[in-house]
């Protein structure tokens, strides 16, 4: 497959040195993958803190295989501008824009149950070493929120969105290993990685979730969604595209959003439906397993589903995908509030 993917200035690959002059702006790299052989899981994150830009926080959460629970950790660090991306453990290193990448964690996280996320914000408790290393090939065009693409094709604005202005995603797969307590397990798998700018946790009353799907099929073939609501359900933001030899098409979604009714960690099964120039493509999904945090009011997130009293819930979650018989694994991150 055409590996020149690029359809931005390489420049945005790349963290800023100073922020724009505007309240509670913030950058942001998110990171996730997953591996069925392993069945292990990572949502990775990196961001400046809102009211501090040159203060990076790193949050790692990672679902071990059935039953094991997950591994999770956040700190803050105030990181150099030329190792950027990156806190106190976690870096995201650009090695070749649009093209290569390599993350490595050398650290500790907190070992938690399945049934304590579940039921509430997780406590402070044993304490495993931890340490990866994920070489990223990325494998698909970006796709990147702009407002041209946005004229053609869904509705709303990255204008309207409280978490950012500007956004891109692209598709990878990745290669690597990771070692919990001295266990050191290969890691192959797909995944997704983004990189957002702008204001974030300035209005998030206008919050009211979100879905984030997307996944690389064997063939090459791949699709990704973003829809965002406000608390009353008005759509702000419904954006797609799909990928076919190569080539990526942006979408509608014509499905409505698939929101979290209740805390549960698998067995959910939905279907989407993107339609681009292409035609109507419908795909099925089913939740394998799913990690929970809590929003907090001001800015930033626990660990754990403290669901109710309109709390906005963020379940990134790892899913099996079926697309005209085909199968593959990758993100389903969802998000909205609890009564």
């Amino acid at each position: 497959m055409n590996n020149n993917f690029a359809t931005l200035d390489s420049s945005r690959e790349f963290a800023l040195h100073e922020s724009a002059p505007q309240y509670r702006y913030a950058e942001n790299y998110m990171l996730s993958a997953y591996d069925e052989a392993a069945d292990i899981g990572l949502w990775l994150h990196l961001g400046t803190c809102p009211d501090d830009f040159g203060l990076w926080e790193d949050q790692v959460l990672i679902s071990l295989p059935g039953d094991d629970g997950l591994l999770w950790m956040s700190s803050y660090h105030r990181t150099p501008p030329e190792l950027r991306p990156a806190s106190g453990s976690l870096r995201f290193e650009c090695l070749e824009p649009f093209k290569r990448w390599r993350v490595t964690f050398d650290g500790v996280a907190v070992h938690s149950s399945n049934q304590e996320m579940m039921s509430g914000r997780v406590r402070d408790g044993v304490k495993r070493l931890l340490k990866f290393q994920f070489d990223i090939a990325c494998v698909a065009p970006v796709w990147d929120t702009h407002e041209t693409a946005m004229a053609a094709h869904g509705r709303g604005s990255m204008r309207d969105q409280s978490w950012a202005s500007q956004h891109y995603q692209q598709l990878f797969s990745c290669h690597g290993d990771i070692t919990v307590a001295g266990v050191r397990t290969e890691f192959d798998g797909r995944g997704v990685r983004d990189h957002s700018r702008g204001q974030r946790g300035h209005a998030m009353d206008q919050y009211g979730g979100h879905n984030l799907f997307t996944a690389l099929f064997p063939s090459g073939r791949a699709f990704g969604l973003m829809a965002m609501w406000a608390p009353n359900g008005a759509v702000s933001l419904s954006v797609g595209y799909i990928v076919e030899q190569g080539r990526l098409y942006h979408a509608d979604i014509i499905s409505p959003p698939i929101k979290i009714t209740e805390v549960r960690q698998g067995d959910e099964h939905f279907e989407i439906c993107l339609r681009s120039e292409l035609g109507e493509h419908v795909i099925g999904g089913g939740i394998i397993r799913s990690i929970f945090a809590t929003a907090l009011e001001d800015w930033g997130m626990a660990f754990g589903a403290d669901a109710g009293n309109q709390r906005l819930i963020l379940a990134p979650s790892f899913a099996r995908w079926t697309w005209n018989g085909e199968v593959s694994y990758g993100l389903a991150e969802r998000s909205n509030r609890f009564a």
